[in-house]
């Protein structure tokens, strides 16, 4: 897709402007409008109506910013979006509903439960590779837990932040919902304000900056951050399906991708089936070559250029695949390179482009003691093994934000799942459900009885007496199930009604079995007696 249609950089905020965007909105929020939950779900059906009356101007807008195309922009952001909020709307109902706690005796009667409120004012600071997906999503959380919002697009994506200022301008109430344009300036002073929730999408660096203003007012936050995101191929992969797997998730959005495949783990008997299925999917994925393709994005700017540029020309490695760039086109061919180890120039950071080394590792705990090695905790980890416990092994002894087997980025392509770092990746989560919790406040309620109850709590008040010691051990003081040395008891009925112990698929197989076997001797007994 080409688009005649071009949109220039929105107009920064005024610096002096953005408190007092902040004031209203604060106002806004004490004033309860945001409560009801119809007022939220008509937000989230105008957001819809917005996204959709759009669409033609998402596409077009990121063309213009990274040659996505049209079927990538509208399967990744505005159809995606789309249905979010259809199934947020069709949800939001059960998300607000008061839920009862299960309590001990004492605590019962206060009919315990646990209310959805909303945080208060909301910032999410949105990422320029998926501008529309990675603003709006965390936005249908905070709308449908009641929140009011500022929005701070990506100023990287310039067409794609004027669309989105045009879009939650017109959409959304400008009374609960702002958007706050501009760069450094801009966001500093965005983050001397105090949030109730902060949703950062990037880089560590800024995400360090944002965790630390956060700080100062007590600021919970969501980091989403990325990381090296590996792949371990085991002997005992099918090599075709994940040559193509990874070219598919290496090659969408040209590699910016927060999750996509940083680097491979391959056995060496393995290695050349590898490069040449990589070889022969990309020529049937881009059978003109890639820079002739309509469906090969390009870099966002020149800075990350000359930056992905630089990592293949500081490699050590051996180029097996690509290496081609073209600075007028911000071009860069999707390039596969051996690396010896993990001191490489390509294992320092996440690449963020279309660049993919891969080293030979044999030993499946080689490989994974490799990976926690150069960075435990991606957002991202892929294996690919038609061996259940291999996989199993590996996911029990690695850690990352999510990960997918036999296959790339799919754990994090619902809208319905949840999506989100660890450690060094980030922090919570959010989308769907998940993203409703993040934004809302679980406030742990009880509605005490009146005073027949004050018999039962005679004991929690002065003075302390033995036998208000003596009640409240009766009523409330638990027995331990298990001995001095952390080992679990199970008495002589427990054990019989168990058939022996063991967890309960266990205990109801062999019930299953007596239960047959009982009624095979049954039959037999009677078949003597005829």
């Amino acid at each position: 897709m080409s688009s005649s249609k071009t949109f220039g950089a929105p107009p920064a905020t005024p610096v002096p402007d953005i408190s007092a965007t902040h004031a209203r909105l604060r106002a806004t929020f004490q004033s309860h409008k945001t409560r009801p939950v119809e007022w939220r779900k008509q937000q989230l059906r105008k957001l819809w109506w917005g996204l959709h009356d759009n669409e033609s101007d998402i596409a077009a807008a990121l063309w213009q910013d990274l040659k996505k195309s049209e079927h990538e922009a509208l399967q990744s952001d505005a159809i995606w979006l789309k249905n979010a909020i259809i199934d947020a709307l069709g949800d939001i109902d059960n998300w607000v509903k008061e839920v009862p706690v299960t309590a001990d005796l004492l605590s019962k009667a206060g009919s315990p439960t646990i209310r959805k409120e909303p945080l208060g004012v909301v910032l999410i600071i949105g990422a320029y590779n998926y501008p529309f997906q990675l603003t709006l999503g965390p936005l249908l959380g905070a709308v449908a837990a009641g929140n009011c919002v500022i929005i701070k697009p990506s100023e990287i994506s310039q067409a794609s932040c004027a669309v989105l200022t045009k879009i939650i301008t017109e959409s959304l109430d400008p009374d609960a919902f702002a958007v706050i344009n501009g760069a450094i300036p801009e966001t500093t002073e965005l983050l001397a304000q105090k949030f109730d929730k902060i949703c950062y999408t990037g880089n560590g660096v800024v995400g360090r900056i944002v965790a630390t203003a956060a700080a100062k007012h007590l600021t919970p936050t969501i980091l989403e951050l990325g990381g090296l995101n590996p792949v371990i191929i085991t002997k005992n992969a099918d090599i075709k399906l994940a040559a193509r797997r990874i070219c598919w998730g290496k090659a969408l959005n040209a590699g910016q991708v927060c999750l996509s495949p940083d680097y491979v783990i391959v056995p060496s008997s393995k290695e050349a089936e590898f490069i040449s299925s990589l070889a022969s999917t990309w020529r049937k994925f881009y059978p003109n070559g890639l820079k002739a393709s309509p469906d090969f994005p390009r870099i966002v700017n020149d800075r990350h250029f000359q930056r992905i540029k630089k990592l293949i020309e500081s490699t050590s490695g051996e180029i097996k695949i690509g290496g081609q760039t073209d600075e007028s086109e911000k071009f860069i061919d999707l390039t596969v390179v051996k690396v010896k180890d993990g001191d490489d120039a390509l294992m320092k950071d996440e690449i963020f482009g279309p660049v993919l080394p891969y080293l030979v590792i044999d030993d499946v705990d080689e490989a994974i003691a490799f990976v926690n090695r150069v960075s435990d905790t991606p957002l991202a980890l892929y294996t690919f093994t038609t061996d259940k416990k291999e996989a199993n092994h590996i996911l029990g002894h690695t850690r990352s934000g999510g990960a997918t087997v036999n296959d790339t980025i799919w754990h994090g392509a619902s809208h319905k799942l949840a999506f989100g770092g660890v450690g060094e990746s980030g922090m919570g989560n959010y989308r769907d459900k998940f993203g409703f919790d993040a934004f809302s406040h679980h406030r742990t309620t009880v509605r005490q009885p009146g005073g027949w109850f004050e018999m039962v709590l005679d004991a929690r008040y002065p003075p302390y007496i033995p036998s208000k010691l003596a009640q409240y051990r009766m009523l409330l003081e638990k027995k331990p199930n298990f001995s001095r040395d952390g080992k679990a008891k199970v008495s002589w009925f427990g054990w019989l009604l168990s058939l022996g112990g063991g967890d309960k698929k266990t205990v109801v197989v062999k019930y299953v079995a007596t239960i047959l076997g009982l009624v095979y001797l049954k039959n037999q007994l009677d078949a003597r007696r005829r």
